[in-house]
């Protein structure tokens, strides 16, 4: 049991980042204190040496001045003075012979031949060095320079103050070290447990989600930048499968509505046929019947498919560079039979060339569905224009037409699948065109726009950045 809550334990992400958080802290505390170490150790070796340098100095005048005797006699003098485990002097020849020193019984024995041998074979006058007295194990910094033209002196003192000045600071931080781990843990859990806190409402929020409340969302103020972020992407994730599980919603509501009537069509259909003794003739009408009402049906299909993909953007088409000059002369062209037999007065003003970065299919499905719904409600001797601009980084297609136009009540769901105005019902069509058109421009972030006033016309008008 305990085993496994242990292991549980060393698995939690909170525990992790206590832990790393507490580890990189103390190591930081460490690194900061050796390096300060370094720095106070330096400096009470630097003054030392400079105070030895002093004393250096003061005897080598005093030795110019009194002479050899009068040195050891001074040194005598302030040896008696001085404790000989703090302090000692020595006094040498450049043949290591000895001329004077102090008691140093408590030293040891310092080496002075190695020394001897280095200021008179090199072009240098002292030499620092670190000893260790050979009672305690206590450390001594000693200068060894060379104050006349036969001699040479060596001063040392003890480190111990100093020692234990740093010996103070390194249990200070002993101590400190110890807070400092329990501190940094602490914090570490505290941080820790504030980011996951967040982390743990995009988790309740997907268990929610998963349980069916599709319309949460996760609270993304007042949190970190990243958890910000996060619940921000996991929102737009979530409106992407609510607008698919709507189409999807939509698209039964239209099946189960819409299809009816074309299915009734080709029972109703079928029964006339089969109910009397019919000729050859009739049992072809009513097969071509039947696949004119099926070619019906699948393209109504493949168009809420096609809304639903592009909504949902899972269609996945790659975007390429085309000429939107191009497309609408196209269309124009192929509508223009269409026009003329309606006495309709077709026109476009283009620019020489308009390249475009897109779906190439869905501008051409976008333009043709438009032109097409402005053909079939422009009553005979209308007028349709299409024009094009670029500029400021946009691109504008505009479809104005003179035909029956669109009631305020109408205007706001027109591009609402299978939604059909009362003044568009005689002309027949399910009203899926211009959702389609809608949904392939939102694709291509674009903006689709419409004025119209009943008995003047109509104009959409796209709008594309590029």
């Amino acid at each position: 049991m305990y085993l496994k809550k242990i292991k549980s334990l060393g698995n939690s992400l909170l525990f992790r980042l206590t832990v790393l958080y507490a580890v990189t802290f103390t190591l930081l505390a460490v690194l900061s204190f050796m390096v300060f170490y370094y720095q106070i150790y330096s400096v009470t070796m630097d003054r030392k040496d400079v105070e030895l340098l002093d004393d250096v100095e003061y005897y080598s005048e005093y030795l110019a001045k009194s002479g050899l005797k009068g040195l050891n006699i001074k040194l005598i003098e302030e040896a008696e003075a001085e404790d000989p485990e703090e302090e000692f002097f020595r006094v040498l020849d450049f043949k290591g012979n000895l001329l004077a020193s102090s008691d140093m019984s408590a030293w040891g024995p310092v080496d002075k031949t190695g020394v001897v041998g280095e200021l008179k074979g090199n072009q240098i006058n002292h030499i620092f060095q670190t000893v260790t007295l050979a009672e305690d194990d206590d450390k001594a910094r000693m200068i060894s320079a060379v104050i006349g033209s036969d001699t040479i002196l060596q001063i040392g003192e003890s480190l111990e103050e100093a020692d234990e000045y740093l010996e103070i600071f390194r249990n200070l931080f002993s101590v400190l070290t110890g807070f400092l781990i329990i501190a940094s843990a602490v914090i570490g859990w505290f941080l820790a447990k504030r980011a996951l806190n967040d982390m743990a409402d995009v988790t309740q929020t997907a268990e929610d989600i998963s349980r069916g409340s599709y319309d949460r969302r996760v609270e993304v103020k007042g949190r970190f930048k990243e958890i910000e972020r996060l619940g921000a992407t996991f929102n737009q994730m979530l409106d992407r499968i609510q607008i698919l599980l709507r189409s999807m919603k939509e698209i039964n509501d239209n099946i189960a509505h819409d299809l009816r009537s074309p299915l009734a069509r080709i029972r109703g259909i079928a029964e006339m046929t089969l109910s009397d003794e019919k000729s050859i003739k009739d049992y072809k009408d009513m097969a071509i019947n039947t696949i004119e009402e099926c070619d019906s049906l699948i393209e109504m299909i493949n168009t809420m498919l096609d809304i639903t993909e592009a909504e949902a953007g899972v269609n996945g088409t790659t975007d390429e560079e085309f000429d939107v000059v191009t497309i609408i002369s196209e269309a124009c062209e192929l509508f223009r039979p269409i026009a003329d037999e309606k006495r309709i007065e077709l026109t476009y003003s283009l620019p020489d060339v308009l390249p475009f970065l897109g779906g190439k299919k869905k501008m051409q499905r976008v333009v043709t569905n438009i032109l097409e719904n402005a053909i079939k409600y422009t009553p005979e001797q209308g007028k349709i224009a299409v024009s094009a601009t670029a500029g400021n980084g946009k691109i504008q297609i505009i479809f104005n037409d003179t035909g029956v136009g669109i009631s305020d009540d109408d205007l706001p769901h027109i591009f609402e699948r299978f939604y059909r105005c009362d003044r568009s019902r005689p002309q027949g069509g399910v009203g899926l065109g211009l959702s389609l058109a809608k949904a392939y421009t939102d694709a291509m972030n674009g903006l689709i726009s419409v004025t119209s006033a009943v008995n003047k016309g109509s104009t959409f008008m796209l709008s594309f950045v590029q």
